[in-house]
């Protein structure tokens, strides 16, 4: 899962990808950090599973966040190119500043519309330029594809109704449309950054933001674990809001976590939710996908109430299943292939 962190300039957005890569704000003009921070991603789940089989080796699935060096800035050219590591990434990060800090008194709700207007802005021009490509190419009387053209036109109706693209999940999903990088239809995860003593999450009509305290993110990234907790149990703070932000890009991308379990290694795997058994396969490793024959499943809850892999299939509770099998959120899999 890779996520980029967007919004306009002065939204704290550098300031909170600091603070997920666990290191100071650099003041310096220069770049010389890279843009990019691979996280794990919490989950209690896997602390058991590992303390259960002691594995050599723990692995959590892993979320990649990026900071884009270009703002996101009202333009002036309609012809305005966005920052390339937003049509490429999974899902959006917006960064909303409902703080002062010298900037003056915030305006979240028409900071948010700029930015949504920058995005449909960007994605209409892209879909009319292919539209006249398309057109160029039928006068030429080149064959064109005929469902592409229409996914494209229903595409432009939404924009030009001012709708983002993800609220036609028939037309955002399409695989017909994969390639141009639309960004609104990309998931989007709207952040609050707030003043420090200001927890409560802002309205913003059909979004519901996570809200972050960029500030006290920046400094709980500093200490240790230790002084971390105790910090955190000083100002009431029971979870950190980079763990909810990493939550909230899975419920915004719709997806699911798996396991694989042995001496060697438990470890988490991502997925879409509904996903079927080849494709959960094909995560662990293309082979698996190409060559798969079925699947064990136990379900996680199962494995936790009877102690033991030997205990959970003594119960019958372990599944062989096949390629139309849907894994679901908890699912433990050993994958049966050949290639």
């Amino acid at each position: 899962m890779r996520l980029t962190l967007c919004g306009l300039p002065s939204s704290g957005k550098s300031t909170i990808f600091s603070a997920l890569a666990g290191r100071k704000l650099s003041t310096g003009k220069g770049r010389d950090e890279t843009n990019q921070v691979l996280l794990p991603v919490p989950d209690e789940r896997v602390d058991k599973l590992s303390a259960l089989f002691n594995p050599k080796k723990t692995t959590y699935a892993q979320v990649t966040y990026l900071d884009p060096a270009q703002p996101v800035v009202k333009a002036e050219d309609p012809l305005t190119k966005l920052p390339l590591e937003l049509r490429q990434a999974d899902g959006l990060v917006e960064v909303v500043r409902n703080f002062d800090g010298g900037l003056g008194e915030p305006d979240m709700i028409s900071d948010h519309q700029d930015f949504a207007d920058e995005l449909l802005l960007n994605d209409l021009i892209t879909v009319e330029r292919r539209l006249e490509r398309i057109a160029l190419e039928r006068k030429r009387g080149r064959k064109v594809d005929e469902e592409e053209k229409s996914l494209l036109e229903t595409a432009k109706e939404h924009l030009n109704a001012e709708k983002p693209l993800r609220l036609l999940p028939e037309v955002a999903g399409h695989v017909k449309l994969k390639g141009f990088g639309l960004l609104t239809a990309k998931p989007l995860i709207v952040v609050a950054n707030n003043e420090e003593d200001d927890d409560q999450a802002p309205d913003l009509g059909e979004e519901t933001p996570v809200v972050i305290r960029a500030g006290i993110e920046s400094e709980l990234a500093e200490l240790s674990e230790e002084e971390r907790a105790e910090f955190m149990a000083d100002l009431g703070i029971t979870e950190s809001a980079l763990d909810r932000l990493i939550q909230a890009g899975y419920q915004a991308l719709d997806l699911i976590s798996f396991f694989t379990v042995g001496e060697d290694e438990v470890r988490a795997w991502t997925v879409e939710r509904d996903a079927l058994a080849p494709r959960a396969a094909g995560v662990i490793h293309t082979d698996l996908e190409k060559g798969f024959i079925r699947a064990e499943v136990m379900r996680y809850e199962d494995l936790m109430e009877q102690g033991s892999e030997a205990a959970v299939k003594k119960a019958g509770q372990m599944k062989l299943v096949g390629k139309d099998y849907q894994v679901q959120d908890g699912d433990i899999l050993h994958v049966r292939f050949n290639v």
